[in-house]
């Protein structure tokens, strides 16, 4: 796709989408390490005793911002998308 002002490729994956997945990748595994793999106990603790350290529940905080920037990823990804068939439309 070419922009039909200055007759560049219009590219769809840039650095900014690609650091926003890498984040959200990042902050994904940070919940999951955290709160989706661990079994609670029913008042919402796990005691590693191993470590002698207390987990509690309130770590599902971290998929916020997992979601936040797989949102942000996605949004880049469409507006790109959407440049390239405005673009090709031009041409």
């Amino acid at each position: 796709m070419k922009n039909a002002e200055s007759e560049r490729p219009v590219r769809v994956l840039t650095p900014g989408a690609v650091i926003a997945l890498l984040l959200s990748v990042f902050f994904f595994w940070i919940w999951y390490e955290r709160y989706l793999s661990i079994e609670f106990n029913e008042l919402g603790r796990y005691y590693d005793a191993e470590n002698h350290i207390v987990y509690t529940d309130a770590a599902f905080v971290w998929c916020l911002p997992a979601f936040g920037f797989l949102l942000l990823a996605i949004v880049i990804l469409s507006y790109r998308l959407m440049l390239c068939r405005v673009n090709k439309g031009i041409a």
